[in-house]
Order: structure tokens, then sequence, then C-alpha cells
């Protein structure tokens, strides 16, 4: 049987699926690799630190810089939840701050509690729900995960004369400023996407790459846009370093908070990509490398990764109370569904 599902996307008003959904065989597979991924990341870490000093530092810890953190922490969650709104605001008007930041939340939970993009899919399918077109949803989750990455980059490159002067090694500073620009410049390139020949429109895939160019020139190429957008990633940066800089205080960490605001860009990239478990085990093998460059014990940045990544599932929680209040309901029609003849 096939089915016809009318959508709130006037440019996608009907959509065909197949009698049959794709195979869950690969889906599957790729969840698979990120539990191995993370499982080997961990036990990789756990043969080469020493662990009861680990945990001698974290049982002495200071609570009030800890207590401090959880509260930038959360600040943090909302700068990203103010960041998707304006991309939302500038595609879709009518969106309100107070939606965005809670279905912003129930991402974040999803993405630290669970896997992959699990909740960009759940935030996606709540701001349908809410009479998002379909195809400005994906579009403005996009470009927020673009925005966050952009935010990552600008600091690289602002900062890279620091790495230069602090760590002599030309490839820990090139490279990174390298791949920074690179962001940049692809941004650039994806909004050229709109310039798409006419004569492609009639595939459907020409269609979704031209809307996401569009969208990228309205946020990026406009000053009315890209400078909140971007002002409020970088703000978000800089207060998920001084979350780690207030936690690497409680444990009696040496580190400065420029170093805090170098070193976890590159660990902030990489716990972003779907490869592995919440980030877990990737995390910590990325902290453990890189702030043995600035002299880090591996044991104590053990610990740091340990508690920023659990404080991070902790002020997240608040977001399975948001999804519990505004997920979709049985009885709730989001589209219409009418069924055709085999």
């Amino acid at each position: 049987m096939t089915v016809v599902a009318r959508t709130a996307d006037q440019a996608d008003q009907i959509e065909v699926y197949p009698d049959q959904a794709p195979s869950r065989q690969s889906s599957w597979g790729f969840t698979f690799l990120k539990i191995a991924l993370s499982a080997l990341a961990i036990g990789l870490v756990l043969h080469t630190v020493d662990l009861s000093a680990a945990w001698d530092r974290m049982a002495g810890q200071d609570v009030w810089y800890l207590l401090a953190a959880v509260a930038v922490l959360l600040l943090q969650i909302c700068a990203g939840g103010l960041r998707w709104h304006v991309i939302l605001k500038r595609l879709h008007p009518p969106a309100r701050v107070l939606t965005s930041l809670q279905l912003f939340y129930i991402a974040v939970f999803f993405n630290t509690c669970l896997w992959g993009a699990v909740g960009d899919v759940v935030r996606g399918g709540l701001s349908y729900r809410g009479k998002v077109p379909a195809r400005t949803s994906l579009n403005s989750i996009v470009l927020d995960r673009v925005a966050a990455l952009a935010g990552v980059a600008i600091l690289v490159l602002v900062t890279a004369p620091y790495c230069f002067v602090r760590f002599g090694n030309t490839t820990v500073a090139l490279v990174p400023a390298a791949l920074a620009a690179a962001c940049l410049v692809g941004i650039v390139v994806v909004a050229q996407f709109e310039r798409l020949p006419q004569s492609w429109q009639h595939l459907r895939l020409m269609r979704l790459v031209q809307s996401l160019g569009e969208a990228t020139r309205t946020i990026f190429l406009r000053p009315a846009a890209a400078i909140p957008t971007l002002l409020i990633a970088i703000a978000a940066q800089i207060l998920m370093a001084l979350t780690v800089y207030l936690l690497a205080q409680s444990l009696a960490i040496s580190l400065s908070m420029i170093d805090c605001l170098v070193l976890m860009q590159p660990v902030a990239l990489l716990t972003s990509l779907p490869i592995s478990i919440g980030g877990w085990g990737v995390r910590e093998a990325a902290i453990i490398k890189i702030l043995g460059l600035v002299g880090v014990p591996s044991s104590a940045a053990l610990a740091l990764s340990v508690e920023l990544g659990l404080l991070a599932m902790v002020v997240s929680t608040p977001g399975l109370i948001f999804w519990f209040v505004l997920k979709p309901k049985r009885s709730t029609k989001v589209a219409s569904v009418i069924p055709l003849k085999s």
C-alpha cells in the first residue's frame, strides 16, 4: 500500500512514501558501531590512567566551584537555545522564544543521554508539530549546528596567535586554524547553492540543497541575522570554557581561563560528532590528550572529563520534563494520511 501525507510545508505539500520503510539494519549497525567506539575509547582510557588518583582528586574537590560550574553550564544551554531561536525566527517569524528554549533543552537531554542526533530528530518533530514547516525545521536545526561550529571556528582563529606563543608546535596551532578557516569558507560556499540552475529544480534533492543554500544566505550572509547568531554562538563556547575552568579549579588543576578557551574548542568539535554514545569515551580520550599539552596529568584530566559529562547529564535533566509535557500524543493529528490503492 502507498500513502500520501499532507504536510505543513507548502513547497512540499505532497509527499509519497513507499510501502516499506527503509531497512533498520544499517541504523542498528551504526548504533552498535558507536557503542563499540565508545567502549574502545573508554577501555583505552581506563587501561592507561591511574584511576585511584583520579578518584582521590574528585573526592577532595571544592564544592562551591562545582556548583558555580553547574550554573554556568545551565547558562550555556540557554545560550544555545537562544542561538537556535534567532535562526528559527528569521526562517519562520512566528517563533516564540520560550518554545524554542524548551525544544532545544529537550534536544540537549536526548543528545547528552543517548547517542548521535536523536535530540535533533525529536526537536525537529516537535517543531513540526508546532506548525513549523518541515523544510524550515530541518534547515533551522542544520544551521544551528553550523552556527555552533562557526562559533568554535571564530574562537580558534582569534586565539591562533596565542597557540603559536603557548605551544610553539606549528602543527598544534596551524591545523585547527586551517580547519576553522575551511569551515567559515564552507558556509559561504553552501550559501551559493541558492543560485542552482532552475532546470535542476525538478529533482527533490536539488530543491532541498537550494533551500538550504537560501537559508544559509539568510542567516550567515545578512548582518541582521549573522551578527546575533554568531555572537550568541561565541558566547556559548566561552561559557563552556568557563565551565571547564571552574571544574578545573574545583579539582585543583592548574589551568588558566585562556587555556580552557583554546583547548576545549577541538574537544567540543569531536564530542559533537555522532560517533559515540553521548560523547563518552571520545571526550575522555580527547581531553586527556589535549590537556596533556599543558602538563595536566592524565588522572586529573580524566576526573575533569568524567565530571563534565556527568554534569551535562544532570543539567540537561529538565529537558526530560519538557519532553513529557510537549511530546506528541497519539490523538494529535500531525498529518492527514490518505490510503490509496495498492
